[in-house]
């Protein structure tokens, strides 16, 4: 764990501090602590459900510390907002090579930081309405959609699913970027046909004489919820008009059991950490998960633009870790060919 640290960095007890830190982090790791407790982030839910303005967190040397929810003055030109922070063991471990001090840092797996709420060019209800039902049709008449359906219809599960999750997949109101939007659309249209091809799979099996019409998710069979701190009202409203339930952060996580599907795109946060912490679920679609970390994954890139330097970080914000390529190893795996690009490198796993 860890990288290299710059050769022109002589300060010798901060090096010994970082290189004790680090071994601490990695031999807590090893040991199995979980980075993303359930109870640690079902304790923070209740806090935040209370109203309080500040709530306690504790780290992984079960150290409390206190969080505002309310942003401080410190960042107040930028910040309007609280947001769960979440670290991969990644993001604890790593070291920057230009400060590398900055590991010495509180370093919490499940911490609060600050914010601006995203102030998209806020486009009427109707206006988003209409673009989401038009890629709604797009989606349902592509090749990934297909092939998605025929995946879900064909693949061994161990027991049914009940409902399913998803995370990060963003605003549907960014019509101005087409094509944040359109891939914004597609993932939650996806989670529609998720729950269709799973309830026909299931009604199928029981062979039920009462036939339930297509496309309609009201049916207690498949519960859906999707978690993102970017949605706004409008959001909200579209969601619950198509059956799927906005989730509060960490809401969402907290939902898991073993009947959920978990579905993400390149989130923002390491859903796939969280989630191999907090529960195995019954099936995740979601990025690939790489058999062992390549050594591009551990090199920072030094880059330039406009003249100026700066370090590109070596891991995605979703990065896999040895927990997840073991969580993983539980499941039978397909690739989901993406033909349209509404995804990415995804792979449907299942228990």
């Amino acid at each position: 764990m860890g990288l290299n640290i710059p050769d022109d960095f002589n300060d010798d007890d901060t090096l010994a501090r970082i290189h004790s830190k680090l071994e601490h982090l990695a031999h807590l790791y090893a040991s199995g602590k979980p980075l993303f407790p359930r109870r640690v982030l079902a304790d923070l839910d209740s806090q935040i459900d209370q109203g309080n303005e500040e709530v306690h967190i504790t780290d992984l040397d079960d150290v409390r510390h206190t969080y505002s929810l309310k942003a401080p003055a410190w960042c107040a030109d930028f910040a309007t907002t609280y947001r769960i922070g979440y670290s991969s063991i990644q993001n604890l471990t790593c070291i920057h090579p230009s400060f590398p001090e900055i590991s010495l840092r509180d370093s919490s797996p499940i911490s609060i930081c600050y914010t601006s709420s995203a102030d998209f060019p806020k486009c009427p209800l109707e206006e988003v309405q209409r673009a989401f039902h038009r890629s709604l049709r797009i989606w349902e008449d592509s090749e990934t959609c297909a092939t998605l359906r025929a995946h879900l219809a064909q693949m061994k599960f161990s027991r049914p699913i009940r409902k399913i999750i998803a995370f990060g997949l963003g605003t549907l109101t960014a019509l101005e970027d087409e094509y944040h939007a359109a891939r914004s659309h597609a993932q939650h249209a996806a989670v529609r046909t998720m729950a269709d091809a799973l309830m026909k799979r299931q009604h199928q099996r029981q062979r039920h004489h009462h036939h339930q019409p297509p496309g309609d998710l009201r049916a207690d069979s498949i519960k859906c919820y999707a978690q993102d701190p970017a949605y706004t009202d409008i959001d909200t409203d579209i969601l619950r008009s198509i059956g799927i339930t906005p989730l509060d952060d960490p809401k969402g996580f907290l939902g898991i059991d073993a009947d959920t599907l978990v579905f993400s795109v390149s989130p923002n946060v390491p859903v796939k950490q969280v989630v191999a912490d907090v529960c195995w679920p019954a099936a995740m679609i979601w990025n690939t998960v790489t058999p062992e970390e390549r050594e591009e994954e551990k090199r920072w890139e030094k880059q330039v633009r406009n003249g100026e330097e700066f370090w590109v970080v070596p891991f995605t914000t979703d990065p896999d870790s040895q927990r997840v390529r073991r969580m993983v190893q539980a499941y039978s795996s397909v690739a989901l060919r993406d033909s349209n690009e509404y995804f990415g490198d995804l792979t449907i796993y299942v228990r």
